[in-house]
Formats: structure tokens, sequence, C-alpha cells
């Protein structure tokens, strides 16, 4: 993440409770034969994940809740007591969320057979995709829908409406004249992806709002303690770690045309350095910064528009203080303009001052050509 998050962001009450519904579900079925409502909790939780099945009816094919909970007790079943208790312990084990992320265990489902995962994962996807929405789920939560959850993560007194991974994208547009219910919001993005750690599909320490071109476009289901060629890695912890404070923007080849800027690591801890890579890797931020930064003459007139020398060295120096996290929270792209006009304000500009001249010269004499012609 390019920005933890606040102390104060809340927990979404829904994903608490169905969190703890999964494991609970999954105690109960050990040293048991039968499904029934026994294996659900007692209050009203249990009670909606219970009533959510299909009708008794020839035509109602879609399983709902209880039906993806018993095709998982079915498949448990079928694999003995141990693979049963084995799972059981694996969820209950990994409650704490930073304690994973600090000592990952990458194959924490390796020894779940086929059937069960597959059981598992359509249980997990059921509870995140359609249970949480569930009118008795979200009333037994205190009212509280993800919407308003939404709304109370990204209020300003919280984490703001720019993204906190990558800081370049709002999390959604406010639209005037709109209640909060009917806002827009950010999908929810699984920081440990749940086609491969279902048991966190609705942990409510893994589910976090980001921008669409992070987790659409970029993430989608990379897996944070893995790259694409099975290596193990390793990743920032999104409530205590941020990136912001170590990196920096270079600038090469200062003195052509179109120089060329990069985003750079400004550390040498090794650890760190893995985090750095994987987030980069993960949500695209060099190609994303880069390609944005594509253009130095088109970021100085879109930018600051100089008049003249003098004018173009002090907006380089306004834009280059820290900007306050106040408008961190609601600009986007501000922590990295302001990076990149803070290294503006510390290198030689006058080769592109010559340039600047010389292209507002040529535009001045052609202007007076037409005119004159």
């Amino acid at each position: 993440m390019l920005f933890r998050l606040s102390l104060n962001t809340p927990k979404f009450e829904v994903f608490r409770l169905l969190n703890a519904e999964l494991l609970h579900f999954l105690e109960h079925s050990l040293n048991k034969n039968d499904f029934d409502r026994g294996l659900f909790t007692q209050g009203d939780i249990g009670q909606s994940c219970w009533d959510n099945a299909r009708e008794n009816d020839a035509r109602a094919t879609k399983d709902l809740t209880r039906d993806k909970f018993e095709k998982l007790f079915i498949a448990l079943n079928q694999s003995g007591e141990a693979i049963k208790r084995q799972l059981f312990e694996a969820m209950r084990d990994q409650q704490n969320m930073r304690d994973f992320f600090t000592a990952p265990n990458r194959d924490l489902l390796l020894f779940l057979p086929q059937p069960c995962f597959v059981a598992l994962k359509k249980v997990a996807t059921h509870l995140y995709c359609a249970t949480k929405d569930l009118g008795p789920i979200i009333a037994a939560s205190g009212g509280s829908d993800i919407m308003s959850h939404f709304n109370a993560f990204r209020a300003h007194a919280v984490n703001g409406n720019v993204c906190k991974a990558c800081g370049m994208e709002k999390l959604a547009v406010f639209r005037a004249g709109v209640v909060d219910g009917d806002q827009w919001r950010a999908d929810y993005d699984h920081q440990l992806c749940k086609s491969k750690y279902p048991i966190f599909a609705v942990h409510p320490d893994n589910l976090i709002p980001l921008c669409d071109v992070c987790n659409q476009d970029a993430k989608k289901a990379k897996d944070l303690f893995r790259d694409s060629d099975g290596h193990e890695r390793l990743t920032f912890y999104p409530f205590n770690e941020e990136a912001k404070e170590l990196i920096s923007i270079q600038f090469e080849n200062l003195r052509d045309p179109e120089p060329t800027i990069k985003v750079r690591w400004a550390t040498r801890d090794d650890e760190l350095l893995n985090k750095l890579d994987t987030w980069d890797e993960v949500y695209e931020i060099r190609n994303r910064v880069e390609g944005q930064f594509r253009s130095l003459e088109a970021i100085i007139e879109d930018e600051i528009s100089p008049m003249d020398q003098a004018h173009l060295e002090m907006r380089i120096r306004d834009e280059a203080r820290p900007k306050s996290i106040d408008t961190l929270k609601r600009k986007e792209w501000a922590f990295w303009y302001q990076k990149l006009f803070s290294v503006l304000e510390q290198i030689d500009m006058s080769p592109f001052i010559a340039k600047w001249d010389f292209v507002q010269q040529q535009a001045s004499d052609g202007g007076d050509y037409i005119m004159n012609d």
C-alpha cells in the first residue's frame, strides 16, 4: 500500500459475523455425520444461513447459502475426520491477519482434497457475493450494509476518497443531490484472494476498498505471497505498513529533448525491497506513474503553464512543498506530483528553460507571420 489504513478504519460487522459463522460451522462439523440446523449458530446469522436455501421446487436449481454449506459438509465427511479437523484448525489458528502477513503460510490449504477445496470456495464466494446482502444478516449486524461501511471507510476523517494502494485514483465519484446509500462505491479487494485463500473470503481485515484500476485492472487474483513463477515474496500489511517514505523520483537523460522519469526505491533493506517489488508488481505502480509522467514538457504546461522563467521556478517551488494529509486523502495524484516537483526543484532546469524559450519564440514568430501575411 502507498498509504497505510487509518487507525480508526471501521470493521464491517457483517464480515465479522459471517467469518465467525464459517468458523463455527467447521468446528461443529467435527465428529458429526448429519447435516442439520445445529451446525450453525443459534442466532439470526445462523438462522439466515439455514433459511437461505433452494425452494422445494424442481425449477429452483440455484444453490443458495444452506445448499452450499451442505455440499461442503458432504465433501468433508467423505474426506474423513482428520481432514475436517485440519481445516477447522487451519482457519482457527490463522485469524490474526497481521501475523499471517508477517509469517505467511503459503500452503495453508494444500492438504485439502480437491472436492473439499472447490466446495469451500463456493461457500466462501457465496458468503461474500450474496449472503452478506440478505436483509436478516444486515439487521443482525446493526443495520449497516456494505454501502454504509464503504461511506464510513472513505469518510475524510478516516481514509478519504483516494485509493490507499496507489494514490492515483478516487475510490468513487461523489454525486451532488444523491443520498449516501445511493452513492457509487468501490469494489472490495480481497488482499488474500478468495480463489487461493477461501477461508479469508469474509475476514473483516482481508477486505479493503480499492480503486477500479488497482482492483480490476492490475491486481485481479494475484497472490500477494507468490509471484506468477511461484517464487515466494512478502507484502506490506495495510494496517501498519506503507510505501510512501520509500519512494524516489529520478530523471534520466535530463539534457535530452525529452528526459525520462523513473520511479526508484529509496531503501537498501532487503525485506522492504521485497515488499516494494510485490506492491509494484501487484498494482503496476511504476508502469502507471512512468506512463503518467512520460512527457515532462506536457506536465509543465498542464500543471504550471509558465509565463516566463521566474514564474516557472516559483511555481515549481510551490508544487514541491509537502502536501497535507487532508490533500492526500482527497486529491488523486497529489503525492506523486509533489514527489516529481520536489526533484525538479533540486536540478538544473536551464536545458528545459532554453528549450521552452525557443518553442515559445517559434510560436510567437509563427503567430506574427500569420498576422502579417
